[in-house]
């Protein structure tokens, strides 16, 4: 009997993040990521109740509201990229960010003068915008120093699935 493959293992996913201005975008791929979460959507309500109504309030979907969620690295001080990620966190930049589900090893490629970034299709890629800020490390008996950085999502986090195999 055949084996079912029942899904996508997180382990082999990979991170890019881009930052700077469009003309000069640096594209930076992030090493030893630890966890990634994207914070959930939600949108606003809003009221259209008439005044006849003598039961049960109505309401309509309004804008969506981008979720918050975060980066978690055990930090590294000799990883050059957990440093542009603190660094960008702590300036409270606003990045693009890009993950490579592991379904695929190919790379994203940016434009060097449009800052435009391009998804190959033989890999699932999530992207969004948001606003990166800093914490505090924490230090916990038995384990790394963790730092994790809080996104506050600027737009949805938009799914391509990969519809070719190299």
């Amino acid at each position: 009997m055949a084996k079912i493959k029942k899904g996508v293992l997180a382990q082999g996913t990979n991170v890019w993040i881009k930052h700077g201005e469009d003309s000069a975008a640096i594209l930076t791929k992030m090493v030893c990521i630890t966890g990634i979460v994207l914070g959930d959507d939600s949108p606003t309500d809003i009221p259209d109740t008439c005044l006849e109504e003598e039961d049960s309030a109505t309401s309509t979907y309004g804008l969506n509201t981008p979720g918050e969620g975060s980066i978690t690295i055990n930090t590294d001080p000799e990883n050059a990229t957990h440093i542009t990620l603190l660094q960008l966190a702590d300036d409270r930049e606003g990045v693009e960010v890009f993950v490579g589900w592991a379904d695929g090893k190919i790379s994203p490629e940016i434009e060097a003068l449009t800052g435009v970034v391009t998804l190959p299709e033989g890999r699932t890629w999530t992207s969004f915008t948001a606003l990166l800020k800093n914490s505090a490390p924490t230090f916990d008996p038995d384990s790394l120093v963790k730092n994790t950085v809080s996104m506050k999502r600027q737009s949805r986090a938009i799914t391509a699935y990969k519809t070719v195999t190299p």
